[in-house]
């Protein structure tokens, strides 16, 4: 690259810093374009001559278009607040089922409706793969997913608003539930909100690796969050007694598929209105409702 001017050269780009310059120069010289850079003021001018400068410009819009589609900047950062509120509402669920199952609330047996038995889940009794998240053995379980769940459940909020995060939970806590009932023999019965838990934090690790890891967007380094979730599974999700091993895998792959598939939709537009985070959070609690709705209509001897 020179520096000189000729009067047969003429200008393709104007940049602020000489940095900007050199990158943009580099790009044309690798197709074999010679080019000037010149001072001009408050900016600096890129010419070639005229026979090269259609091909030029095409090299550029090119190298602009590559950059842009191949790094994703990251999404605005939710208040900590709104993500707190979200898992104050998931403990206060978790908190009034537990309470209402082990009082059999309305003279309702709970547990024997919710529960997520795998042979009743492949007859057809697919809600039960929700209802089984909000029940719980005793005090210990109960409060192991209220303190993990609402961990990973602002983690995720803080990444794409409170609403959508706890109706992604909800769904893959379920889908994970239904994955399990088909490998499991019939009689194998599972509950708690673990299968969730896992859930948001397969969903954390594959929208922090896309969306939260501006200094990892090159090379292996990007996929850091999604081996740290993997980590955690083989630590929390797979040793233990009373340990659901299949429904903790299930619900760690149900998350990163939802959070693959949020990211495949552009959930990044979707979740800039405040709005919308409302109305996901209301369609979270009218589905677990439905849920719990069904399962109680159900003839008692089903049940």
């Amino acid at each position: 690259m020179s520096e000189n001017s000729e009067d047969t050269w003429v200008e393709i780009l104007r940049v602020r810093t000489r940095a900007e310059a050199e990158q943009f120069g580099l790009v044309i010289v690798a197709a074999g374009i010679d080019c000037h850079i010149e001072g001009h003021g408050e900016s600096l001018v890129i010419r070639v001559n005229a026979t090269n400068e259609a091909r030029a410009r095409d090299e550029l819009a090119a190298y602009i278009q590559d950059s842009i589609t191949s790094s994703t900047p990251p999404l605005p950062q939710r208040s900590l607040q709104e993500a707190l509120v979200g898992a104050l509402l998931y403990c206060c669920v978790l908190l009034f089922v537990y309470g209402a199952a082990s009082r059999q609330m309305f003279s309702l047996d709970w547990l024997s409706a919710g529960q997520a038995s795998a042979g009743l889940i492949v007859d057809g009794q697919w809600w039960r793969n929700f209802t089984a998240l909000s029940l719980h053995v005793d005090v210990a379980h109960l409060t192991s997913n209220l303190v993990v769940g609402a961990f990973f459940g602002v983690l995720l909020s803080r990444i794409i608003g409170g609403g959508l995060a706890w109706l992604l939970i909800l769904l893959a806590g379920g889908i994970g539930n239904g994955l399990s009932a088909m490998v499991q023999p019939s009689g194998h019965t599972a509950i708690g909100a673990s299968t969730a838990v896992f859930g948001a934090l397969g969903l954390v690790a594959v929208l922090m690796s896309k969306y939260q890891a501006s200094a990892w967007t090159r090379g292996a380094r990007r996929w850091v969050p999604i081996a740290a979730g993997v980590t955690l599974l083989a630590f929390l999700g797979i040793q233990g007694e009373r340990i659901d091993v299949g429904g903790h895998i299930a619900g760690f792959v149900a998350g990163c598929l939802l959070g693959a598939g949020a990211i495949a939709i552009g959930e990044a537009s979707v979740t800039q209105y405040g709005r919308a985070q409302y109305f996901y959070a209301a369609l979270a609690l009218l589905l677990f409702a439905s849920f719990w709705q069904i399962a109680f209509a159900l003839p008692s001897e089903v049940n």
